[in-house]
């Protein structure tokens, strides 16, 4: 099982630039469609909002969906009869993340071998800013990754987020697999490796350019490149 963020495809390192720039656009968008929202005044309160998501997301491994967060946003305005503004807000989100994306060099190769051996390969994926899974998935369908998986975990479909291990879990009882005979590839210690140890999968590390050490946790093994997986598919 992979993860998908910075383990197949890469994104932002630093999301606080893009995430100002979809609160902006997205305030553009209310004030287009009939609003009296002051600028600042709005993007204080979208950030505020992400940003007490966020915490809660960590700390209680729960997945906050956009969708409540852009609705209270058009609550706030007098918008909320809007519905086509809930739609523009996901597409300006994720807008910013396409305009940052790239695939992992091998990622795809990768994928195409485990497949090979033998293997049935899930996803198990938290979303940023808890967009719909639509969105990832239109991700996996531009690279031509989708045809490699036989099952996706998305946060926001199940309303957790990692490490949580119930994602872990259903991942397994979806492919009919056992975590004993299992493994989880992603790159970071505190979603990834933490949560994949927990449910009690073998947990590789995939070097990324912003690993964030958590003590205590330690992978199975870390791999630098795509190629160095070969060693571990048996």
């Amino acid at each position: 099982m992979f993860d998908l963020g910075h383990t197949l495809i890469d994104y932002y390192n630093d999301w606080e630039a893009p995430e100002n720039k979809a609160i902006k656009e997205f305030h553009q968008a209310v004030v287009n469609a009939g609003a009296d929202a002051d600028e600042g005044d709005f993007c204080k309160y979208a950030k505020g909002l992400l940003e007490t998501g966020r915490k809660r997301k960590r700390e209680e491994m729960v997945e906050i969906p956009l969708e409540k967060v852009l609705e209270s946003i058009l609550v706030r305005y007098g918008m909320e009869e809007e519905e086509e503004l809930l739609k523009e807000g996901f597409e300006v989100f994720y807008g910013v993340l396409e305009e940052n994306r790239s695939l992992i060099p091998g990622a795809k190769d990768a994928l195409e071998k485990v497949r090979d051996r033998g293997y049935a390969i899930g996803l198990i994926s938290d979303v940023a800013w808890g967009l719909p899974s639509e969105y990832p998935l239109r991700d996996l369908e531009f690279y031509g990754l989708n045809e490699y998986f036989d099952d996706l975990v998305f946060s926001t479909d199940v309303g957790l987020r990692k490490p949580h291990p119930r994602m872990f879990k259903l991942a397994l009882y979806n492919l009919g697999a056992d975590a004993s005979e299992s493994f989880y590839v992603g790159n970071s210690y505190r979603c990834d490796i933490k949560g994949a140890v927990a449910a009690g999968l073998k947990a590789y590390l995939k070097e990324s350019g912003h690993p964030e050490k958590v003590d205590g946790v330690i992978p199975t093994a870390v791999i630098s490149s795509w190629d160095e997986l070969d060693q571990y598919l048996g």
